[in-house]
């Protein structure tokens, strides 16, 4: 017999604060930093989510590229 799926936690936010595409990819990169030396740590970590962190840092200063250059052209 199979064991019982559990479902994933489901995390709703109760307010949120914006903030720029440059402070968000700061936040990541720290994040990144940190998870990186903890999962490198304990048995080699998972770099699925290593991987995924990086392409989110990667379009957020890809975003404010653009918008910089929609500034300076306008």
């Amino acid at each position: 017999m199979d064991a019982a799926v559990t479902p994933p936690l489901r995390i709703q936010t109760t307010k949120s604060t914006p903030i720029s595409s440059q402070v968000a990819r700061a936040h990541v990169q720290n994040f990144l930093s940190d998870f990186e030396q903890r999962a490198s740590a304990t048995s080699g970590g998972d770099s699925t989510v290593i991987a995924q962190l990086r392409k989110v840092a990667d379009a957020l200063r890809e975003e404010r590229d653009a918008v910089k250059k929609t500034a300076e052209s306008s």
